[in-house]
This record gives structure tokens, C-alpha cells and sequence, in this order.
């Protein structure tokens, strides 16, 4: 299944009736399936959809195999049906709208992006690539065993530097590897695991645009398991995107007070979004609010217009939550999209911020 494209389908969703779109808590570690469904059914009452509520149930009942912790569910009638495996646990939420409501799957996705792992020693490498949370491909390398000689002497002193010399082509093979690897998944992301010694001769025989896709590095064992190298390239890539994404915001703000290629508030990101302007959206994690669309083009805004500022259209649609509506719209135009937490100068900035193409 491919998450990024699921995604892109939702958002140019143009169908003829409303979508219901469902997130579901199915972690049952702490809880047993008839908690999730009764969650499920809470979170639909009142809802306009008996068809799609029914869609929704058969497919727990009967097709779901319960092994992701979370999923996604997006119903319309007979036309349109799709079905995502979280990776992590969310809150059971659902919405009866017009178009999919995917703020929380852009969320998810943007908290497990895409990146390769290599861990590397002096005669081993072990690669990883990793995608919506999981390990998609592991491969493993072996280059000639190396021995470290102990006993002195000139002889000896001659036989380290051939083993020097043989794990240094070790080492350049493996960089080799790796860069291979990242040509073939298209990833910039990249994260070191080994000895801290290894690493650093590693990076140093790294090209340098190479050099510029490492996002971190943690120290372990080459026998360790796929799931403890998961875990801490998680957390790596966790602290790696906080840095990131402050990093933008601090970009997006800066410009926005010298009046160049970024603005922050509600109001500006909206209209720089509908221009099509926006290269990375970044929006405050818990950030909602209620607006308005323009039933003609979609412009959004937070208070109501009499008249559209685009399309000079009258009538204009409530909007339950018109982040919902900034986000699919950077999607639909090709930018980038963050869901940034704990970040005080998003916050102070109006909790969301946007650098521009132009």
C-alpha cells in the first residue's frame, strides 16, 4: 500500500455524496474489540450515513485483521471506499463531510516519514528502509572477516595496516551501498547506527550531498533486533524533525517580518494558499477552528465574507474546521505539510505559518 498515494486521493476526492471519514483506536492491548466499536458507533451518532456507518462495521467485522494499532476509514456511498492501517493508536473520531477530513492522517504521516538506516562496522552492513512507521526492506552486506592482530613486532605492525587498510574498503563499499540505496527509494532522510568511531570514518568517506541526507545517528549493537533498531531510529527521526520543523518556523516568521517569501496568522496563510503559493505549511498540532468556503472557488476564511475576494462569488459555506481545509488545499497544490508540536514561537505566531514559493 502506498500511504503517500492513498493520501493524494483523498484530497482530489470530487464525489457526488459526502464522505465519512473515520478514525479508529484498534490497539487492544488495553481494550477489547467491543470497546472499539462502541467508540465507533459514539462517535457517528447523529450522522446522516447509514450506508457508509454499515460499510464501515462489515469491514471490522469481517475484513480487518486487527494487527495495526489505528486505521483510517473513508466511505461514500458504493463509489468511493478506503482503508489505511495506522501505525500508531489515534483518538476514535469520525466526520460526515463534503470531502475526506485527512488532517489526521497528515499528522500521522508527517510523524513517520520516510528514511533509510544503515549500522555499519568494520566488516558488516545492515540497511533498513523504513516507511509509515515500519521497516519495508532490510538487506545485509559482509565484506572479508577482519581480525585485530595483538601480538608487537614489525610483522605485526605490517599485518594491522593491511587490516586497516581491508576495513577502510570495508567502509567504502559500504558507503557505496548506501548511496546506492538512496538513489533506488528516492529518500533524502538518512540515519547511521554503529560504534561512534565507525560513524565518523564512515561520514567522512561519504560524498558530500551524502554527507547532507543524515539526519542523526545512535550508538548499538550489529546484532541487534529489526524492532530495537526501529525504535531508536524513531526516536532519532523524532528529534530530527522538532529540529526541522523549528528551523521553518523560525524561517517562515523571519521572513514574513521583512515582508519577503513567508506569512504567519490564519488570515494570510489562508489567502497565500488559494493563490497556490505556499512551498511548507506548518500548523500547531492541536490548532482547530471553525470558518468559512467560498461555494464557487473554496476559498477559506475565518470570518464570514459577503463577497469571495477571487471569484467575486456570494454564497459562502460554514466550515467546521477550515485547517482541515489549509491543509488539503497545501496538499492539492504541492506543498509541504507540518504538523509541528511543542514549538512556543508557532504558537505566539498565530499556530500557523507558511513560507512561500514566491
Amino acid at each position: 500500500m502506498n500511504e503517500d498515494r492513498d493520501l493524494q486521493e483523498l484530497v482530489d476526492y470530487r464525489g457526488p455524496t459526502p464522505v465519512l471519514s473515520a478514525y479508529l483506536d484498534t490497539d487492544l492491548t488495553a481494550k477489547p474489540k467491543e470497546a472499539v466499536y462502541l467508540l465507533f458507533r459514539e462517535a457517528v451518532r447523529g450522522f446522516d450515513c447509514a450506508h457508509e456507518i454499515e460499510r464501515v462495521q462489515r469491514f471490522l467485522d469481517f475484513e480487518y485483521d486487527w494487527q495495526s494499532r489505528g486505521v483510517a476509514v473513508f466511505a461514500a456511498g458504493e463509489e468511493f471506499w478506503k482503508a489505511i492501517r495506522l501505525p500508531i493508536a489515534v483518538s476514535t473520531q469520525a466526520f460526515w463531510m463534503e470531502r475526506p477530513y485527512v488532517r489526521v492522517l497528515t499528522d500521522v504521516r508527517d510523524r513517520f516519514g520516510r528514511y533509510n538506516v544503515a549500522l555499519m562496522d568494520r566488516m558488516r552492513l545492515r540497511l533498513f528502509s523504513v516507511d509509515w512507521g515500519h521497516i519495508q526492506a532490510e538487506t545485509e552486506a559482509q565484506g572479508e572477516e577482519l581480525k585485530r592482530h595483538k601480538q608487537g613486532g614489525w610483522a605485526a605492525a605490517r599485518y594491522q595496516r593491511h587490516e586497516d587498510n581491508l576495513a577502510l574498503h570495508n567502509l567504502k563499499e559500504a558507503v557505496e551501498a548506501i548511496q546506492a540505496l538512496m538513489e533506488r527509494t528516492g529518500v533524502r532522510r538518512l540515519i547511521l547506527g554503529g560504534s561512534n568511531e565507525t560513524l565518523a570514518q564512515a561520514y567522512q568517506l561519504m560524498p558530500k550531498p551524502l554527507q547532507e541526507c543524515v539526519i542523526g545517528q545512535f550508538t548499538v549493537d550489529l546484532q541487534a533486533s529489526p524492532k530495537e533498531i526501529l525504535d531508536l531510529s524513531l526516536d532519532v527521526a523524532y528529534k530530527a524533525d522538532l529540529e526541522a520543523e523549528r528551523r521553518l518556523v523560525e524561517e517562515a516568521i523571519t521572513a514574513a517580518a521583512k515582508g519577503a517569501a513567508g506569512v504567519i496568522g490564519l488570515h494570510d496563510t489562508l489567502y497565500a494558499l488559494q493563490q497556490g503559493r505556499v512551498r511548507h505549511l506548518l500548523v500547531a498540532e492541536n490548532y482547530h477552528t471553525a470558518g468559512y468556503v467560498c461555494a464557487h472557488c473554496g476559498y477559506a476564511a475565518e470570518e464570514r465574507f459577503a463577497r469571495c475576494p477571487f471569484c467575486q462569488y456570494e454564497e459562502v459555506e460554514e466550515a467546521p474546521d477550515v485547517i482541515n481545509w489549509a491543509i488539503r488545499k497545501a496538499v492539492e497544490t504541492g506543498a509541504e505539510v507540518n504538523i509541528v508540536r511543542q514549538n512556543e514561537a508557532l504558537n505566539r505566531a498565530g499556530s500557523i505559518v507558511a513560507t512561500l514559493r514566491y
